[in-house]
């Protein structure tokens, strides 16, 4: 798995008795299936409080085991489980000093997974990004209120790019120096290593006290080789020139030692000027540094120049080839040749030669993906509801319209949203939870199913439960509504429960699936045929999509369907005015969009033609969405804000 490396190295200003500062970098390395990854860190304690060097490593231990502990695991949310652990240890800490006595925590700690890169900051440290030119400070707006129990509460999420510069400073860079001088210092293809000599240069002149540093430089694995490579020659060059020394002291005292008219085995006078023999040591050890040097820079050059571009050539030749198949409608071989063409170009780019012309195909690979797959890209979104403002620690589960406006759910209460303005919420549940909503036309109300098995109906605050004629309500993941009926999906019983709303209550559950296989099931929708989404991963998308009418599992065929295949499907949406599915991809932040034929005149058969996705890049995660088609716009929810996107 192709994964960033890094480059890292450390500057310490006049650090002071008074404070400690430690700098911390562990990284495991990637495997075929898990990319490489690296937790970093920078602190400062400004007082030195009694055992602060314990508390420093207590930190550093927890950073290293909780973020690499469960691989399967989304890389978010082990930095995030990381840090609450962190909070406490501080925490802890801080209770065990008289009055409390610790002062401000000036710290940066960072997280990279792939090419995912999550930080967080405290007290007066800052990170900042430099990118082609550009300089950026990463850490801007996350540190929290200087009294709350937490000291790392809000964190920082984006992808980062080869060469990329990450600086971590204990305080304010730009007090020392522009962001002119930064960039400049920390240029695209210099060293790190140069680049903090210089910055050291320049803010020890400004008067820099207890100033720490610690950059990193992401890289290829091809570059961080060379870079280990370099390194070892200049070991070697270290070796050499002791040798030198060495051998000198061993001349001195051959001088000594050697009187004139030493003889050689033989009885022949030895006559040479030891001066010459001091130079031969030297010749002797120039050699044996270019040789150490041809051999590095041959392992460096294993790949051949003509071998170079063959394999330029090579990709250039499926490009073309995947076009032509695309522009004659046979998208499956023009997928496998563009993943050839991808795999080749990513191996130039990880030998580090031709790395600018093997980038340059990677990304028209990219484009040409992008418009097979008619692919709408969302780098960044503005929240148009920023639930957070009314509950700081919500976390969001899903998202109904209601009467035009957006109603998002937690676990236990509601929020009621007009414009761009956040209700007060309502509370649904104490101890159980909300597991879904659905706007039920026919009652003109939300209908909510909940974790301990009830049913629920609000309207414009009011909240009604409901009963059945039977004893309790059947279980269910999801639940579909039409007309006066609801249609209760259960992948336990791998059934469909039909209840009937009669004026007070609903009937007895009625099973409504005969011959569908709904085990992995998990989000229904209806418009006159029920649509079913399952999650199987096994790769096949096709089989994901299960229609069912009058009972019964009905043919359907998808079809031109796109080069990635969904990881983890969460929802499909869909109702009898729209003419099209709609699937939530989880894993991917991305929603796809099939066109729905009507049955063909004489049969059954009815096909899904997907057509188009939305992929949310600059969002780090999409629980659920809504989709307006009158208005052409697409809602989309994180866990803490929804967003309006137009389609």
């Amino acid at each position: 798995m192709a994964s960033f490396h890094t480059i890292s190295e450390e500057l310490r200003l006049s650090t002071d008795s008074q404070t400690i500062l430690r700098t911390f970098s562990s990284a495991r390395e990637d495997t075929e299936t898990i990319p490489r990854e690296e937790v970093f860190a920078l602190v400062e304690l400004p007082d030195r409080p009694a055992g602060g060097e314990d508390l420093i490593r207590a930190i550093f231990q927890s950073l290293q085991e909780i973020c690499f502990l469960d691989q399967n695991q989304d890389s978010y949310e082990r930095f995030e489980a990381a840090l609450k652990e962190v909070n406490a240890i501080i925490a802890e800490f801080r209770s065990s000093l008289p009055n409390r006595g610790l002062s401000r925590i000036n710290a940066i700690i960072g997280f990279i997974s792939g090419r995912e890169l999550h930080f967080t900051q405290s007290g007066e440290a800052e990170a900042y990004l430099i990118r082609k030119g550009a300089l950026t400070t990463i850490t801007e707006g996350l540190a929290g209120d200087e009294n709350a129990v937490d000291v790392f509460v809000n964190i920082a999420s984006g992808k980062t790019e080869n060469r990329d510069k990450v600086i971590l400073s204990s305080e304010r860079l730009l007090r020392y120096a522009t962001k002119n001088e930064l960039t400049k210092i920390f240029s695209t293809n210099k060293e790190i290593g140069l680049a903090l000599e210089e910055l050291d240069e320049i803010i020890v002149l400004e008067g820099a006290q207890t100033t720490g540093v610690f950059a990193l430089d992401i890289v290829t694995e091809a570059i961080a080789t060379r870079s280990a490579a370099v390194e070892s020659v200049s070991r070697e060059k270290n070796f050499v020139g002791m040798a030198t020394k060495y051998m000198n002291q061993g001349l001195n005292w051959m001088r000594d030692k050697l009187p004139e008219g030493t003889k050689l085995p033989g009885g022949r006078e030895l006559k040479l000027d030891k001066n010459y023999v001091i130079l031969g040591f030297l010749v002797v050890a120039i050699l044996i540094l270019l040789s150490v040097s041809w051999s590095l820079g041959s392992a460096r050059s294993s790949v051949k120049l003509e071998e170079v571009k063959t394999a330029l050539e090579s990709v250039q030749t499926n490009i073309d080839l995947a076009k032509t198949r695309r522009n004659i409608g046979d998208k499956p071989q023009a997928y496998t040749l563009l993943k050839e063409a991808e795999t080749t170009a990513t191996d130039l780019v990880k030998s580090g030669l031709a790395m600018e012309e093997a980038n340059a195909k990677i990304v028209e690979i990219m484009q040409l993906r992008d418009e097979m797959d008619n692919i709408k890209r969302f780098q960044s979104l503005t929240p148009l509801v920023d639930i957070s403002s009314a509950n700081k620690t919500v976390a969001l589960v899903g998202l109904e319209d209601f009467h035009g406006k957006k109603i998002a759910y937690d676990a236990h209460s509601l929020y009621d949203t007009a414009l761009d303005a956040v209700s007060k919420s309502q509370e649904i549940e104490k101890t159980a939870s909300i597991k879904v909503a659905h706007y039920f036309p026919d009652r003109d109300a939300l209908l909510i199913l909940t974790t301990d098995g009830k049913v629920l109906e609000w309207r414009d605050g009011e909240l009604n439960p409901m009963s059945t004629d039977d004893e309790t309500w059947k279980s269910a993941v999801d639940v579909g509504v039409y007309s006066k009926y609801i249609y209760m999906l259960d992948p336990v019983n791998n059934q469909i429960w039909k209840y009937s709303r009669n004026n007070a209550n609903y009937s007895t559950a009625t099973q409504y699936n005969t011959n569908a296989d709904l085990t992995k099931s998990v989000s229904i929708a209806i418009d006159g045929d029920l649509w079913i989404l399952a999650n199987d991963a096994d790769g096949d998308m096709s089989n994901d999509i299960i229609r069912v009418r009058k009972g019964e599992r009905k043919p359907l065929q998808v079809s031109d369907l796109p080069a990635t295949a969904w990881q983890n499907p969460k929802k499909i949406f869909t109702n009898d005015s729209l003419k099209f599915v709609y699937v939530l991809d989880q894993a991917n932040k991305r929603i796809l969009r099939f066109y729905k034929d009507p049955a063909e005149a004489g049969t059954e058969v009815r096909s899904l033609v997907y057509n188009m996705q939305y992929l949310f890049e600059g969002l780090k995660e999409v629980k659920d969405f809504w989709v307006d088609t009158a208005e052409q716009k697409i809602y989309v929810m994180d866990s803490q804000k929804v967003y309006e996107a137009n389609i």
